[in-house]
């Protein structure tokens, strides 16, 4: 192959387009192969069940109070909108006052997350409780430069100053990458890598 047929192939699985057929285009070949090779990247069943603990201790309308997220797996007003769901006025309450069904919520997570896992995958990332849950807290392609960064990068370096201030003790001044892969852990039961 030529490398401009290389290049065009790394930009189809996301590698870094430089004409050379290496390791890491390898591990992006693997990735989207794998995540094609069953409809998509595989998603843990305990992974529902762990979410809706972890973020409205199974409250089916919880709402936080310093944002629109809202339900069982705490989703913003943006996002369930693009999953399709309905909202409704009452910016006061889940859901705006809409009361989905605890079914209707799960639908709309896996169809959400299935595009969380699909990109992980994509990305060379393994496909755990953990790194799901990354895309979840920090959104996908924060969750990418997090989780293929080095442990000892400083956390800055992978996320915003907004996701920082809304988050100091998950993601503090002079933190490091690895920090935040050992509070997934703990947050999840699983390993990053």
């Amino acid at each position: 192959m030529t490398p401009e047929t290389i290049k065009k192939i790394q930009k189809l699985i996301g590698a870094t387009q430089d004409g050379v057929w290496g390791p890491q285009s390898d591990k992006r070949l693997d990735a989207v192969l794998e995540a094609n090779s069953h409809g998509g990247a595989q998603i843990p069943d305990s992974y529902w069940p762990m979410l809706s603990k972890i973020e409205s201790n199974d409250r089916p309308y919880a709402k936080a109070a310093p944002s629109s997220g809202s339900g069982l797996y705490q989703f913003l007003r943006a996002t369930w909108l693009g999953e399709g769901g309905q909202w409704g006025p009452d910016m006061t309450r889940a859901f705006g006052g809409y009361n989905p069904s605890a079914e209707e919520q799960l639908a709309r997570a896996k169809t959400f997350t299935q595009k969380n896992a699909d990109a992980l995958a994509t990305a060379g990332v393994a496909i755990n409780r953990a790194t799901l849950y990354a895309a979840h807290f920090l959104g996908v392609g924060t969750a990418i430069r997090a989780l293929n960064a080095a442990p000892g990068d400083p956390i800055e370096s992978v996320t915003s100053e907004q996701q920082r201030k809304a988050n100091p003790s998950i993601l503090p001044p002079g933190g490091r990458v690895i920090d935040f892969w050992r509070w997934l852990e703990r947050k999840t039961g699983d390993k990053v890598q």
